[in-house]
């Protein structure tokens, strides 16, 4: 288990990027940031949001340009997420 509130608690997070976004995307950002390329599902079990909800903000977040989108090499049915 990775230690989240190191993620959560990022001094170089800039909230000006980040307005208008949902307090469930701010997280997963923050998740994304401290823990790498991260796959929807290891998101879902570091946090307690529903799948539904991590993907909804995974969405937000690529089409904000926040965040990239990569495929999974070992898994084709899923994508990793990183900050660039």
């Amino acid at each position: 288990m990775v230690n989240v509130a190191v993620a959560l608690e990022n001094p170089n997070l800039s909230q000006n990027l980040l307005t208008g976004l949902p307090p469930s995307a701010v997280t997963i950002y923050k998740i994304v940031i401290g823990k790498g390329p991260i796959t929807s599902c290891e998101i879902v079990d570091l946090c307690s949001l529903a799948p539904r909800t991590v993907r909804h903000g995974l969405k937000l977040l690529v089409r904000a340009g926040l965040i990239q989108k990569l495929p999974h090499l070992l898994d084709m049915r899923s994508c990793k997420f990183y900050v660039d």
